[in-house]
């Protein structure tokens, strides 16, 4: 019977294998992506400023100008951009919107920037669902298998287990949790950051702000939805891996039960800590009471608990000889993944 501890390092393993992910994902891809909206839209800033600005300084009824025939002829050639990078946004209500747009005969100097710069939010977060959902996909695929793999090795044998397939795995990823799946909560995160901006601006405009000052405000806003962006690929990651560690359990027939493991250091909170060592039956899981994530960037665990010695009886797996098969400790994931999983 393996110790509590042998149980404990391994499935720590696999969470911190997802974590590293995560964290190579937020500081290169993610930060990438902010930094590169954050900079288009302070070129548009800087052309408005270069256009309409007198002495650097723009006041609210002068943003609030229409814009000259010409004007609206170029800003409509960028409605067509916009259109073409919008295709794929979820409910098509920004496509609505510019298709709206494109048949304006007056728009304001302010309409048309405040577009542009949505435009740029829309395709950063059509980016950022993109990004996460291939993340989430292979979070859940790949622990879901080296779960039942560290299982398998640590009781010494095969047992019965259902193979994951694209479909299963994109309905898995795709189902709402505490009210809401991933791709909602990264376009409300949008509207919201949208609506501050255009706050942001026109309240630049009725303090007469110059263009650099302008520049900085919507830099630091930008720098809060970056922030915000962090905790929900944070949070979401970490669901997919516990999920995917749940289901490794049930399919595994050895795990009735699990311990819940909190992150024991210097930022384990006092929602988490109280629940460190905690034992639950696998009917008895519930995500945000006693199975993680307990709260937004929680990176806690579960690890398999075992009152007694592991009867695996008829989950015992069979090869194509009838014999059972056994997992020796020294095969590695990749060997256990060629035989068992690819084969």
């Amino acid at each position: 019977m393996r110790s509590a501890e042998y149980w404990k390092k391994r499935i720590e393993a696999v969470a911190n294998l997802q974590h590293r992910k995560t964290d190579r994902y937020i500081a290169t891809t993610l930060k990438r992506e902010y930094e590169a909206a954050r900079r288009s839209i302070q070129r548009d800033i800087d052309v408005f400023y270069t256009r309409f600005a007198e002495n650097n300084e723009i006041s609210l009824s002068e943003a609030r100008k229409l814009l000259s025939s010409d004007e609206l002829d170029d800003f409509k050639m960028g409605l067509a951009e916009f259109t073409r990078l919008a295709k794929n946004n979820p409910d098509g209500q920004w496509t609505k919107k510019l298709n709206n747009a494109s048949y304006k005969v007056r728009v304001s100097r302010l309409e048309a920037l405040q577009l542009q710069i949505e435009a740029e939010l829309q395709r950063l977060n059509m980016a950022q669902n993109e990004q996460l959902t291939g993340l989430l996909t292979d979070t859940y695929t790949d622990t879901y298998y080296r779960t039942m793999y560290e299982i398998q090795k640590g009781i010494g044998m095969g047992t019965n287990f259902a193979k994951l397939d694209n479909k299963t795995v994109e309905r898995i990823v795709k189902t709402p949790w505490l009210e809401q799946n991933y791709s909602q909560r990264i376009w409300g995160d949008n509207a919201r950051l949208v609506r501050q901006l255009e706050t942001e601006i026109t309240q630049a405009f009725i303090r007469g702000d110059g263009a650099k000052r302008t520049a900085e405000v919507i830099a630091d806003r930008m720098g809060v939805g970056y922030r915000n962006a962090q905790r929900l690929v944070i949070t979401e990651m970490a669901h997919m891996q516990s999920e995917a560690t749940f289901k490794s359990y049930k399919e595994s027939g050895v795990v009735q039960k699990y311990e819940f493991l909190a992150s024991l250091d210097e930022r384990t909170c006092d929602i988490c800590g109280p629940m460190d060592g905690k034992v639950f039956t696998l009917a008895e899981k519930e995500v945000g009471v006693n199975y993680a994530p307990l709260h937004p960037r929680c990176r806690c665990d579960s690890v398999p608990y075992f009152d007694d010695e592991i009867d695996v009886g008829e989950r015992a797996a069979r090869g194509d000889d009838g014999k059972t098969y056994y997992v020796p400790g020294n095969m590695t994931y990749e060997q256990w993944e060629k035989a068992h999983v690819k084969g």
